[in-house]
């Protein structure tokens, strides 16, 4: 089997858990009615698809987008750790995974530079 690491594979991996994890907190732990949970889905993670897509594409602009937007992420879940004590965790993991998306998506961009 042949398994090269390349940026591209870890910031898809990145988007999916990061799709993953939304969902699951704010789509079925988070303690508000249905309607509520379904506007916090699509504003959450539309960004994600709409960049997955170009991701997934493999454009150079997709990668960029995705610094960007991760930099909200991270900031969600910094808001979130530090003002809500049961669900700091919840903002732990979205801090980790926005970071691991930023790196990741950093690491492609300069892969693309050196190509070049």
């Amino acid at each position: 089997m042949n398994f090269r690491f390349t940026g591209r594979s870890l910031t898809l991996a990145a988007i999916v858990l990061l799709l993953l994890w939304l969902s699951l907190w704010l789509g079925l732990l988070a303690s508000a009615d249905i309607r509520q949970r379904i506007a916090w889905l699509l504003l959450a993670l539309l960004p994600l698809l709409i960049v997955g897509y170009f991701v997934l594409r493999d454009m150079k602009g997709g990668f960029a987008w995705c610094g960007f937007i991760s930099l909200g992420y991270f900031a969600q879940g910094v808001t979130v750790t530090l003002t809500s004590r049961e669900n700091a965790l919840a903002g732990t993991v979205e801090i980790f995974l926005s970071l691991l998306l930023f790196t990741s998506a950093g690491i492609t961009l300069r892969a693309y530079r050196r190509a070049r």
